[in-house]
């Protein structure tokens, strides 16, 4: 069986009847990202697959922002996102996250976010490790899946689930043909995360996960 056997094809657009949840104006989201993009600024690129993209409409590459409620979970997500968890020894490069930022934003609207989290799994008919705790090889049929529920009659803003890396945070995906930059604020200035106090938080968070900061 193929690692990606078990991530079932999704229903029909019309057939998806998913859960929704808000997420109010004024929450915070922490989102890591390379220093090329800007704190509120959606990728746009079909060559950077990730966990329910890329999604397209009509022809149109929709662009992506990903984001979580705590720190913890924004950078688990990203720096540590390749460190497998029931790994002997655990290991990552300061060179992994040199041109990395933490940055703190806020819509300014309410947000409508698809739950891939509780009974949302039923109302999808999937399961979290289907969805969720899938590996990277699964991406093509995990972008179906964004695909599907991003054209759901609910026509979210973006899903939501518990962090695969750090379960304790929510993380999400926002589709940049329904959030603008303009429905987005910063709160607060992007923070490099291979220096200073953004290089203090990930070896915090480092050291609480087990894992080693390597120069």
């Amino acid at each position: 069986m193929s690692p990606s056997a078990g991530v079932p094809t999704p229903p029909a657009p019309g057939l998806i009847k998913p859960l929704t949840t808000v997420w109010p104006a004024g929450k915070i989201m922490r989102r890591c990202h390379p220093s090329t993009f800007g704190a509120t600024e959606f990728n746009p690129r079909a060559r950077t697959p990730g966990r329910f993209r890329p999604v397209r409409l009509g022809k149109r590459v929709v662009p992506t922002l990903y984001a979580a409620d705590e720190i913890s979970g924004a950078i688990s997500e990203t720096v540590f996102h390749d460190v497998p968890i029931d790994a002997p020894t655990k290991m990552v490069r300061i060179g992994r996250f040199e041109i990395a930022l933490l940055s703190t934003i806020a819509p300014k609207r309410d947000l409508t976010l698809i739950r891939l989290h509780g009974n949302g799994f039923h109302r999808v008919r999937a399961s979290r490790s289907q969805l969720i705790e899938s590996e990277a090889d699964c991406y093509p049929q995990l972008a179906a899946w964004g695909q599907a529920l991003h054209d759901s009659s609910v026509r979210p803003d973006g899903l939501l689930w518990r962090s695969r890396q750090y379960d304790d945070s929510y993380a999400c995906v926002l589709f940049g043909d329904r959030v603008r930059r303009v429905d987005l604020g910063v709160v607060k200035p992007s923070l490099p995360l291979a220096l200073g106090h953004g290089l203090e938080l990930v070896e915090e968070i480092a050291e609480e996960a087990g894992i080693t900061v390597l120069s």
